[in-house]
């Protein structure tokens, strides 16, 4: 029960610092860009609905895509948007292929993952001190899930360019992106977001050189760097050049 109280107040308090720090930054910079005009954007990794209501908030009739693989916060996100009817959700992820993979369901369900834990990681470590359980008993279950490529969902689905593809897959970020660039897309993305990690908390060891890579490939640079201070992670966002 105590375990339970910890987790929950840790988890508000990271999203309470995100609301009054991070995201006051982050709106500063899309509002000089787009002013109130972000009217189409792709949420991966969609939590509890934190990025869904900052765009909301600049732009209430925004058509926002949301995906979240896991149920619990799937059906959290249903019941809330319950009346935007310019909220879509999907309870699956997004990978480089489309199929399934194994999900890790985290006890800070903000860091649960496709990607495994690394648990010979000090930060981990720290983080499973903090949280008040083992670093074996952070991940609570582990459960298949159907995931997509983003090319494909975009090919299907988007008829519009995107403002902004957000994604935040803790660690899974490379795999969406090898996704998205599989084949030409029908639309263009003006910019991207990326949660970008300095620590080794996932098995995963894809570097920002890698993402940048890839992302210079097609055409995006690295125009703005946010650092989220809480945690050692910043927020990185990279702009389309050919538009």
């Amino acid at each position: 029960m105590l375990g339970r109280l910890r987790i929950k107040i840790i988890n508000f308090t990271i999203i309470t610092i995100e609301k009054l720090v991070f995201e006051r930054q982050l709106r500063k910079y899309y509002k000089k860009i787009f002013g109130n005009n972000i009217n189409l954007v792709i949420d991966v990794g969609s939590n509890k609905g934190q990025t869904i209501d900052f765009f909301l908030k600049i732009n209430p009739h925004c058509q926002i895509y949301g995906f979240e693989p896991n149920p619990a916060l799937y059906n959290y996100l249903v019941n809330k948007y319950r009346h935007k009817k310019n909220v879509r959700l999907l309870n699956m992820g997004v990978s480089s292929e489309t199929g399934e993979l194994l999900f890790h369901e985290n006890v800070l369900n903000l860091t649960s993952s496709f990607e495994s834990l690394n648990k010979d990681s000090a930060y981990l470590k720290t983080k499973a001190r903090l949280l008040g359980v083992s670093v074996d008993n952070i991940t609570k279950k582990s459960y298949p899930v159907k995931t997509i490529a983003l090319s494909e969902f975009i090919e299907s689905n988007i008829r519009t360019d995107i403002d902004i593809l957000k994604i935040d897959t803790e660690g899974h970020e490379y795999a969406c992106l090898l996704g998205l660039f599989k084949k030409n897309l029908p639309v263009k993305i003006r910019y991207m977001q990326l949660e970008s990690h300095n620590d080794n908390m996932y098995d995963s060891t894809i570097s920002d050189k890698d993402i940048l890579g890839i992302l210079e490939k097609n055409n995006f640079e690295l125009v703005q760097k946010i650092d989220h201070r809480i945690g050692d992670f910043d927020e990185l966002i990279y702009r389309n050049t050919q538009i």
